[in-house]
């Protein structure tokens, strides 16, 4: 049977109980299960465990607010220092209407800006002085000096504060004032060096050495830590005359760069000379140069010199006579980085080949040959071969350097270095067509000889065959040399005497309108060859719009019946379009078009754009950053206006 008691009993309690709990729509609301989706309540898993309600992430997290000046407080001393490294780069760059004096207002301004900036700012301030142009007017009337105020305020700057004098390492004087003694001038010059114990550099301030007592040169040898020193011989109004029978066993029939060479000097004044770089460390950088008349003997002063130098690097000689330099002091040379050889008669073809055959020269990574005269072609290649460091080589000179009479090429290429980056190649003879060592050079480059090079300068290129060897380029010629004159700079230059200049030759030094002299552009240089770039571009140039005539791809338009419609040729150019070589006919940084392109003494002894009087020159008064509509503020302009002054930039030798 079945029991039917129970059933209607079960079913009626569910019915009033479902009838008890949702009597009204306000229950069915505050009831737990009625808050949730069907989703959310229908669970086809296994019960989980319920941990509650959580907050979930806020999207945007707030952080505590920073203090004024806590984020600049955190940057470290190296970041500000390049921050004020990248300012004075905006300030000093080519092309910049700033100057120094510019430069130097902003950084003493940001020293005043923050107080953990003036430690950074007076690095940047003091570690490389620029004082450039004439003073103030105003600053010499306030302090009553008549010249070198600047100066002045430097010196009582650094006497009273020991740890600024220990930040400076190099140091720009302005030029020479006119109507000012160049033996007071120097000693304050000198006077400031002295205070420097740190001091590595004097630059824009060349002055001439005649052997005598200088308060400027004993300064500079008192550094022990300097890095660069150039000299600027001058014949001494000591130094003996060279008898004609011990100059008769020097002289060489054969070469006509051996003519009579100056006398020596007294046996006192080369003793007091090497003295002056008993103390020089760590200098890495020598240059010597010699105007007409002067010399440096005896022939054994300069390896004595270099044996005193344990850090030299870098060697410029320049017009030595070969009385002062010949190859046995080239062969006692150390390893050195940078070697320019520019008008040494006293060395030889043989002499070079020795002296890239020795194993201590194959640290040299730049070589400069200046019309030392390279007579034949295997001393050329032995250079480039031996070298096995060289990333950029130089050579000018008059003659055409040839092959042996019992020699010939059999391979190519017969030129080759793995590492030559860099290659100037000027004969500058006038010629119509390419000779047999510019034919040679082209063939070894074109059979991978240099497979590292980079740039390639050629200024006598009548032919194009280096041009050809190229990468093609879309113009060679700048927009300023179809408006510029063929105007040589020689010829602003007197011509040099027949014989020497001696000391009581007179020399007037340049006026300016800024009162500054400037004596070194009166130097007497001898006359130099040297092609001119110019004169080279131009000819590119016009290679390149007659390879442009020819065209390398023709098209032949051709119409549904097969006849031909039209037929045109483009893409005429000249070069290699595989090439890695640029046609590079622009002058180094400091050179001039009518030089060859390359850097040599007279650039570095020049103003480097410091004088005024040169024509289409403008100086830097401080207005640059002012406002310039028709409503000017007066207290605004004079607050950021000085003295006109040059934009000057430094040069150093190719």
């Amino acid at each position: 049977m079945y029991n039917r008691s129970g059933r209607p009993s079960s079913s009626g309690s569910s019915i009033s109980s479902l009838a008890r709990t949702n009597d009204t729509f306000d229950g069915i609301l505050a009831s737990p299960a009625s808050s949730r989706t069907s989703f959310e309540s229908w669970n086809s898993g296994p019960r989980r465990v319920d941990y509650g309600w959580q907050r979930p992430a806020p999207i945007k997290q707030y952080r505590r607010r920073r203090e004024t000046g806590e984020l600049f407080a955190a940057l470290p001393e190296e970041v500000l220092g390049l921050i004020l490294d990248r300012l004075k780069k905006l300030h000093l760059k080519s092309g910049s209407p700033s100057c120094a004096t510019c430069m130097m207002r902003d950084l003493c301004s940001a020293s005043l800006s923050a107080r953990k900036l003036l430690k950074v700012a007076q690095v940047a301030l003091y570690e490389d002085i620029q004082l450039v142009g004439a003073d103030s007017p105003a600053q010499k009337k306030r302090y009553k000096l008549n010249f070198g105020s600047r100066l002045v305020l430097l010196r009582r700057t650094l006497r009273s504060n020991p740890e600024i004098a220990a930040l400076v390492h190099s140091l720009k004087p302005p030029a020479v004032p006119q109507g000012v003694a160049l033996d007071l001038y120097q000693n304050l010059v000198a006077s400031v060096i002295m205070v420097c114990p740190n001091f590595e550099r004097l630059v824009g301030f060349h002055q001439n050495h005649d052997y005598s007592f200088n308060r400027l040169f004993h300064a500079l040898s008192t550094r022990r830590k300097l890095v660069e020193m150039h000299w600027t011989l001058e014949p001494s109004q000591f130094q003996r005359k060279r008898r004609m029978s011990n100059a008769a066993a020097l002289l060489n029939s054969d070469k006509p760069n051996y003519q009579e060479a100056p006398g020596d000097l007294l046996p006192e004044q080369s003793e007091d000379f090497l003295e002056l770089h008993a103390d020089w460390e760590h200098l890495t950088t020598l240059s010597i140069h010699c105007l007409p008349g002067a010399t440096i003997t005896p022939v054994s002063l300069i390896p004595d010199i270099v044996s005193r130098l344990p850090a030299l690097k870098n060697l410029h000689l320049s017009h030595l006579p070969f009385t002062a330099f010949n190859d046995a002091n080239l062969l006692s040379l150390p390893p050195l980085e940078t070697l320019t050889l520019s008008h040494l008669p006293g060395v030889s073809t043989e002499g070079l080949s020795s002296f890239v055959r020795r194993p201590s020269s194959r640290s040299i990574k730049k070589l400069t040959l200046q019309h030392v005269d390279v007579e034949l072609l295997p001393t050329l290649s032995q250079i480039l071969s031996n070298l096995t460091s060289l990333e950029t080589f130089s050579l000018v000179q008059g003659s055409v350097p040839i092959m042996p009479p019992n020699e010939m090429i059999w391979l190519f290429p017969y030129f080759a270095s793995p590492s030559l980056r860099k290659l100037h190649w000027d004969i500058t003879s006038p010629q119509t067509c390419a000779n047999p060592a510019d034919s040679i050079l082209a063939r070894s480059i074109a059979a991978n000889g240099f497979p590292s090079l980079r740039i390639l300068r050629t200024p006598n290129d009548p032919e194009g065959i280096f041009q050809a060897l190229c990468k093609p380029a879309e113009s060679i010629e700048s927009s300023n040399d179809k408006f510029r004159g063929l105007v040589s700079k020689c010829t602003s230059r007197p011509s040099p005497p027949a014989t020497p200049t001696t000391p009581s030759t007179p020399k007037t030094p340049s006026k300016s309108p800024s009162g500054l002299s400037f004596p070194m552009e009166d130097q007497l240089f001898p006359s130099k060859a040297a092609s001119n770039l110019l004169q080279s571009r131009r000819a590119a140039q016009s290679r390149l719009e007659a390879a442009r005539q020819t065209p390398r791809f023709t098209v032949n338009v051709i119409d549904e019946d097969g006849s031909k419609v039209e037929n045109y040729g483009f893409a005429g150019f000249i070069g290699e379009v595989e090439s890695k070589i640029k046609y590079h006919l622009e002058p180094d940084i400091g050179a001039l078009d009518e030089n060859g392109g390359l850097v040599d003494i007279a650039d570095v002894l020049g103003d480097g754009g410091e004088n005024l009087r040169v024509d289409g020159r403008e100086g830097c008064t401080g207005r640059w950053n002012t406002y310039s509509g028709n409503v000017v503020d007066k207290k605004d302009r004079e607050r950021w206006f000085h003295t006109e002054r040059g934009r000057w930039r430094p040069v150093a030798l190719s």
